[in-house]
């Protein structure tokens, strides 16, 4: 069964789709001379709610799954290091014994850890799942793909993102970038593809 992290990585991957699709209807109308020139900005759009799904999927399929795992294995020692830059301190570890549901305290914890944590690069969502003794969880997800190319295209996509949000998807003379949609609906199916795999690898180890 997928995680609820990813259900809702769908759910915004298929606006993300949509997005573009209104993008290349506006435009084909404005080709046949019934609309006016459909705005690119609507595949930049795109762009950044994908890696924002990227960066959600990451840290909420961690949390989701850190009951479970906790109740299934023992912690090692980068899982407790992890507990304690959360905020599970010896002090917070007494307060757990009279709690009717600790564990529910300690994903609460995590939550609050990652509510702020960035994670739009592939080191730093592979080290994050380590805890889990899930080594290079997005080389093993592009390699259950079958492409070998996949992380590069959403290297690519992320890249872009940052150019959109920090530069306005502006080059170095002024003139802003021009953007292809079909290349963007591609990279973004292999984001899909990729946080798919990551899923289904996480979920195989805890169910």
């Amino acid at each position: 069964m997928p995680t609820k992290a990813f259900v809702k990585f769908k759910k915004t991957i298929t606006r993300c789709g949509d997005l573009v699709a209104t993008y290349e209807t506006l435009h084909h109308q404005h080709q046949a001379n019934q609309g006016i020139p459909a705005p690119k900005d609507i595949v930049r759009a795109a762009v950044v709610l994908a890696v924002a799904a990227l960066d959600a999927y990451s840290t909420d399929s961690f949390a989701e799954k850190l009951v479970p795992y906790l109740k299934k294995y023992k912690p090692d020692q980068t899982l407790v290091e992890l507990l304690h830059q959360a905020g599970l301190d010896t002090k917070e570890a007494l307060t757990l014994i009279t709690m009717e549901r600790p564990l529910r305290r300690i994903r609460t914890l995590i939550n609050n850890h990652y509510s702020t944590y960035t994670t739009q690069r592939f080191d730093v969502i592979d080290q994050l799942f380590l805890p889990y003794r899930l080594k290079n969880i997005t080389q093993n997800a592009e390699a259950k793909s079958g492409k070998t190319s996949l992380k590069k295209s959403v290297e690519k996509l992320i890249a872009r993102r940052h150019e959109i949000v920090h530069d306005g998807d502006y080059n170095g003379h002024g003139k802003i970038k021009d953007i292809d949609a079909n290349q963007i609906k591609n990279r973004i199916g292999h984001l899909d593809i990729l946080v798919t795999n990551m899923d289904v690898i996480l979920c195989s180890r805890i169910s």
